[in-house]
């Protein structure tokens, strides 16, 4: 996979908005921790979601 080329800038783009806007304030707002632990957790569970989602879009990136 290139890192840099145009198809994976735009995908990663798109799925850092995603992440971003939809799926950490979800998650962060079902937490009543404090602010470390949300963050702890919710990167506990967004790093492997990119992985799954880069293998399932490989096809696309190469």
């Amino acid at each position: 996979m290139k890192i840099f080329s145009k198809k994976s800038i735009i995908f990663y783009s798109v799925l850092g908005a995603i992440t971003a806007f939809t799926i950490i304030p979800f998650i962060r707002g079902l937490m009543d921790y404090s602010t470390i632990v949300e963050i702890l957790i919710t990167t506990a569970i967004v790093l492997p979601m990119y992985a799954v989602i880069t293998r399932l879009f490989r096809k696309y990136l190469s």
